[in-house]
């Protein structure tokens, strides 16, 4: 365990080939369940909104979705793909109704045709956070459907990233297995998977096995010098020095370590964890958003926002918005997570969505629409209704 002392520590010094923007029409979409919204001014929607804008957008998202190979696209959105499992889940575990007929098939099918359809093995390919992007997709589909398969295959992925855990060149996690890479994304995903599995399989397959793992790579991550003076988490690793390289700060490796967090105190009972997950989300919405509040990626200043940076936003979304409901947080904290999810998810609606298809820049004008873009601009529309119940 992480000694407080070391929080409060931390707590005082605390890639652009885009889908083409012709995308299908009302009427030649082949999802009959098409449904376009219309425009709404800029004002705070209710939760009904944001159902039906949840809806209508996955509606076109499912344009893109290939029940041949259970993939969003090719597979070259291999991990989008899962991170669209995941916002689909989230969606369907406060409104189920509204998405359940969907993802009865859109779950199976993905489950059994995706490893086909890529050409791997299971879910494993030659980067461990794309492993663990999926791992984590399945265990959101396990607690939504409470069908054992999907926290198998969970089990199953994590096996490979844990057969490896402190082997790379600053301890921790390889992000691939060219070993060129060592930082944040990898092991916070690391982190998450394995909080999530220890809450629901804590004795399986022994006593403490996941959560011995989510122990070691919280203390491995702040002892990384990952999170800044700042703090805010940068993205890798000089390889040379083993020190922070104090390159890119991403909006998602902002979010990911916010779920595994959450789950860590959980299994824990150490609130500790969740004072530094505040302590996170709270930097990255003074430090990444603008002055409206709306979430943005520093690529988009320049427009060299490449289809992995397109995904980066909503991951913080999702996070901000579980930790909304399952945290144990103060009022005051509580109304800055609402009011910042409820703030983007209006602005993507009236600033940024044409046709229901959702954009880059959640200000707007939205110039193009990805399947990237899609799902990430969901998962604040989706944590946007899921706050407002």
């Amino acid at each position: 365990m992480f000694s407080s002392t070391a929080y409060q520590i931390l707590a005082a010094i605390v890639l652009t080939n885009g889908l083409s923007s012709a995308l299908p029409t009302p009427e030649t979409s082949p999802n009959p369940n098409w449904q376009q919204i219309g425009k709404r001014l800029n004002s705070r929607a209710s939760t009904q909104d944001y159902i039906a804008y949840s809806v209508a957008g996955i509606n076109q998202l499912q344009t893109w979705y290939s029940a041949a190979t259970g993939i969003y696209g090719d597979v070259t959105t291999w991990w989008n793909s899962a991170n669209v499992i995941t916002m689909l889940a989230n969606f369907q575990e406060y409104f189920p109704d509204h998405v359940a007929p969907t993802t009865n098939s859109i779950f199976p099918t993905t489950l059994t045709q995706a490893p086909i359809a890529s050409g791997y093995t299971g879910f494993l390919n030659e980067f461990y956070d794309d492993e663990l992007w999926w791992a984590i997709a399945w265990i959101e589909v396990y607690d939504v459907t409470k069908d054992e398969k999907y926290l198998d295959m969970a089990a199953q992925i994590f096996e490979d990233p844990k057969s490896v855990w402190g082997q790379a060149k600053c301890g921790g996690l390889w992000w691939d297995k060219s070993h060129t890479q060592n930082g944040a994304v990898e092991n916070s995903l690391y982190l998450t998977a394995a909080a999530k599995l220890a809450n629901r399989r804590p004795n399986t397959p022994s006593q403490g096995y996941y959560y011995n793992e989510a122990l070691k790579a919280h203390d491995w991550f702040l002892a990384s010098g990952l999170i800044n003076s700042n703090n805010l988490i940068n993205n890798g690793l000089d390889l040379n020095t083993c020190q922070n390289d104090g390159a890119a700060v991403f909006t998602y490796n902002q979010g990911i370590i916010l779920g595994g967090l959450t789950e860590l105190s959980w299994a824990s009972g150490d609130a500790s964890h969740i004072d530094l997950a505040n302590t996170i989300a709270m930097s990255a919405i003074n430090a990444l958003t603008d002055e409206n509040g709306i979430l943005t990626e520093e690529c988009e200043a320049t427009n060299t926002c490449n289809r992995d940076l397109q995904q980066f936003k909503g991951v913080f979304g999702r996070n901000i918005q579980f930790m909304f409901n399952r945290a144990a947080l103060t009022d005051d904290i509580k109304t800055t997570y609402k009011n910042f999810l409820t703030r983007n998810a209006d602005s993507i609606w009236s600033n940024d969505q044409v046709d229901n298809q959702l954009g880059l820049d959640w200000s707007g004008p939205n110039s193009m629409s990805t399947i990237q873009t899609q799902s990430s601009a969901l998962d604040a529309i989706v944590g946007a209704a899921c706050v407002s119940i």
